[in-house]
């Protein structure tokens, strides 16, 4: 009969197995400063976060006070979360994100935790607020006032209409996914003394005036929704302007000369004289295609790294074919988004011929 193992055999092989014998008795995620753990937290949703404390004794308690939380699930209830919250006893949030849809809001009180929900964020001195607000809401005025935050993303199928006076002090970077858009706009700008950055997604407006944002430097701005009305961009101090428009509705009416880096493309269409046999010169929609690239194009002159896609090319083919006066471009690096095609060849060489400044082309297959 074999004899069982010496009992320090045995011994060894249980504490082979032993995940604390392996780090010498130590528990190596207690040992991480809690400034790790609430980095390590920043990646996922907060009720994530929660079911890991069961990794360690030490774990169980820290994300009471991590800077950061994120809702992102439409599974969660508004009432879920204001029952996890009332265990936070952090001094200040980071970046807080929400997610709320209509049938979210439709099991809640509504209105009255999504207010309650935003009070909270913004009551620590949160400086970025992430909200996507998928069902009816009104933003109360206290939304409005607000000296810590800096970055604000808000994708909300709402009007956007601040009846009060907006108060942004620190705000750098704003970001409008999917708003509706008025002249009360003009509170948000003027409430934003520090604004650096504004990105629009598809948000209607008739009319963005930003001659009174001396510190914007970036504006990027995405069309895809059409619009009964055209829009004007007035945008004197910007140095970077992406703008891709699949709308035709919206024209650059002042950019500054010192605009170094754009980044354009928008729908590409065939004007009316180019798809008939009659006389070009008599139509009278020539005109005005040649206009709308002319000024496009001044608009553009002064750019250093210019980066374009198919459909901008294919115009810039049609300007040519036209009679379209090309300025003289002082592009250094230019970027071709694109797939050549015969319908993009004519814009490609003309944008080559007129930038006698150029230094680098970069080709990215689309």
């Amino acid at each position: 009969m074999e004899e069982p193992p010496p009992k320090e055999e045995s011994n060894a092989r249980a504490g082979a197995q032993n995940p604390s014998n392996l780090f010498g008795g130590v528990d190596s995620i207690s040992s991480l400063p809690d400034e790790m753990l609430h980095h390590i937290f920043s990646f996922v949703p907060t009720k994530v976060a929660i079911t890991t404390s069961v990794l360690s004794k030490r774990w169980r308690h820290v994300w009471y006070k991590t800077p950061y939380l994120s809702f992102p699930h439409h599974k969660s209830s508004l009432e879920s979360i204001h029952e996890t919250l009332a265990s936070y006893t952090a001094p200040k949030i980071m970046r807080f994100h929400l997610y709320v849809d209509r049938e979210t809001s439709e099991a809640s009180e509504r209105s009255h935790h999504v207010d309650s929900l935003i009070k909270f964020a913004i009551s620590p001195n949160v400086e970025k607020l992430s909200l996507v607000l998928n069902a009816y809401y009104v933003f109360p005025d206290f939304f409005f006032s607000n000296s810590s935050l800096k970055q604000l993303i808000l994708d909300s199928w709402n009007y956007i209409r601040p009846k009060c006076t907006v108060s942004w002090t620190s705000l750098q970077n704003l970001s409008l996914r999917n708003c509706s858009l008025d002249e009360s706009f003009i509170k948000v700008l003027s409430g934003s003394p520090m604004l650096e950055c504004l990105t629009l997604q598809s948000c209607s407006l008739s009319c963005l005036d930003l001659s009174e944002s001396p510190r914007l430097r970036r504006l990027d701005l995405e069309f895809f929704n059409s619009s009964p009305r055209k829009c004007h961009i007035v945008a004197p101090h910007i140095h970077y302007l992406r703008m891709i428009d699949f709308t035709q509705k919206y024209s650059l009416v002042d950019v500054s000369s010192s605009l170094i880096e754009a980044n354009i493309d928008t729908i590409y269409f065939l004007p009316r004289f180019w798809c008939t046999q009659d006389d070009p010169s008599k139509d009278p929609s020539k005109h005005d295609y040649q206009v709308m690239m002319q000024t496009m194009l001044e608009k553009l002159q002064n750019v250093e790294n210019l980066t374009v896609g198919l459909s901008f090319l294919q115009m810039l083919s049609i300007a040519e074919f036209s009679g379209v006066h090309f300025p003289t471009f002082k592009v250094k690096t230019l970027t071709l988004k694109t797939t050549i095609l015969r319908s993009a060849v004519l814009g490609i060489a003309k944008l080559l011929q007129n930038s006698p400044e150029l230094k680098k082309i970069v080709f990215y297959k689309t």
